[in-house]
């Protein structure tokens, strides 16, 4: 009997057959909102943002998850300390608007980010459970809701 030995795609690109299945298959995966409604409230969500516990043995597993965004991503300007493995978040919503396509694949992203970008880094927070759907709706509200410190302007310098 011959068996091949699986591709591995560590050190080489994606081939974009492979890449379009994987899509594919973790879009599937992806539940919108139960009431269709795909925004919470942005100050909760920004408890979620910076809240970096949850599913660690040291964890108190009575409190909730956080999603711990701030790791990967500049969200707030007002910010001081942010990761950069992930996009710049910053003035999303502002710059995005709220059309259905866009909070769609919004939603999409957070829940499996797998469904739009595979192989990614970013945890898939509504797939795994990490994050509730209220949870979920509440990031939603922080990157979109143009009150939220997301989408607030730098800042000024002081001379």
């Amino acid at each position: 009997m011959n068996r091949t030995k699986p591709r591995s795609y560590r050190d080489a690109a994606l081939p974009a057959e492979v890449a379009k299945k994987i899509a594919t298959a973790n879009l599937a995966t992806v539940k919108p909102p139960a009431d269709g409604k795909f925004l919470g409230d942005w100050k909760a969500g920004e408890v979620v943002a910076i809240t970096g516990t949850g599913l660690q043995s040291s964890d108190d597993p009575t409190k909730p998850n956080g999603g711990n965004c701030y790791a990967c991503h500049e969200l707030a300007a007002s910010e001081m300390a942010y990761g950069t493995l992930g996009p710049s978040l910053r003035e999303y919503g502002k710059l995005r608007g709220q059309d259905p396509a866009v909070l769609t694949y919004a939603w999409e992203m957070i829940y499996n980010s797998n469904s739009h970008a595979p192989c990614s880094n970013m945890p898939r927070f509504g797939h795994r459970g990490i994050l509730t759907e209220t949870q979920l709706k509440d990031v939603m509200a922080f990157l979109f809701d143009l009150a939220s410190p997301v989408n607030q302007p730098a800042p000024k310098a002081e001379p």
